[in-house]
Order: structure tokens, then C-alpha cells, then sequence
């Protein structure tokens, strides 16, 4: 590297503060928090793993008897990711193992209780994005086939699509 080009950071820096600057005058993200907003465009770009209709029995309803008794819900989830390396390489190390994906999901709707499914929908969303960090977003849908809605129906369902 030629002194032209060479990068000097202020005497007093620490290593830590050394490393964020060069990181923002080369315009990278110098922490996770810094990275940049994953926009609506950007997913309909990525690659996609999608998990289709897992079946839970957990305890979410706001009335009691549901509560105690639990019912079945029915989980579709999108996983948005850059999937290029792990096809190119074979290599689920470079993927998102969609089998941890489901019993994650699983046991977390199985140790939480919630009186919405709009609820649950976000605190899987944010349990998945938090515990996946090749995720750009989670597109999460939640169905309710057994509502207690007093009419017949196939399904009631909440759809919410989250990103980092």
C-alpha cells in the first residue's frame, strides 16, 4: 500500500475506537447495531427458505379455557437470506438450518403464553432474527384453526413480515 493511500488513525484512538473509525472511512458498518436498515426491496431480492405450515399445540387465547386447554396453531415462516455461498459451497454452516428454525420456533410458542396470535407473531419474528444472524428478515404467519369464533371457518391467521 502506497502512502497515498494509507489509512492513519489519531494518536489517542484505543484499538477498539481504531477499529470503527477505519471501519467508517472504508464505509463499513463498524458494530451490528451500525448496519444498515434491511429495506422491503432488498427481501423481495433475497434468497428465501420458506417453512410451511408447522404444526404447534400451545396455550395462546384470551379467553381462559384456551389458555388451559391449547389448542393448534399452524406456523408458515420466510427466512430472508443470502443463500449464494451455501449453494455454491454444500455447506449448511453457510445456511440457516431450517430443522433448528422449526423447533426453535416450537419450543418458543410452547414456553410463552399469549392472548393474541399477533403477539406471538411478533415474538417469533424477533426470537428468530435475534437468534439467526445471517437473516435479513423473517416473514412470520401464524393460523388459528381451531378460534373459538362460534361460525365455521377454515382459518384465522395474522401475516407480519419484520427485518433487521
Amino acid at each position: 500500500m502506497g502512502k497515498k493511500h494509507q489509512k492513519h488513525l489519531p494518536e489517542n484512538a484505543t484499538p477498539v475506537e481504531g477499529a470503527e473509525l477505519a471501519c467508517r472511512e472504508a464505509g463499513l458498518p463498524s458494530t451490528r447495531t451500525a448496519l444498515a436498515h434491511v429495506t422491503h426491496e432488498d427481501l423481495s431480492r433475497a434468497d428465501k427458505i420458506q417453512i410451511e405450515r408447522l404444526e404447534v399445540f400451545a396455550n395462546h387465547g384470551v379467553y381462559a379455557e384456551e389458555n388451559a386447554l391449547g389448542q393448534k396453531f399452524v406456523v408458515s415462516l420466510t427466512l430472508y437470506a443470502d443463500l449464494h455461498t451455501a449453494g455454491r459451497r454444500d455447506d449448511l454452516t453457510a445456511s440457516i438450518d431450517y430443522g433448528k428454525v422449526c423447533h426453535d420456533v416450537d419450543a418458543y410458542l410452547r414456553e410463552h403464553t399469549f392472548k393474541l396470535i399477533e403477539a406471538a407473531a411478533e415474538g417469533v419474528a424477533a426470537r428468530v432474527l435475534a437468534r439467526y444472524d445471517a437473516l435479513m428478515g423473517v416473514r412470520v404467519r401464524i393460523e388459528k384453526p381451531w378460534a373459538p369464533i362460534g361460525l365455521p371457518l377454515a382459518t384465522v391467521a395474522v401475516e407480519i413480515e419484520r427485518t433487521r
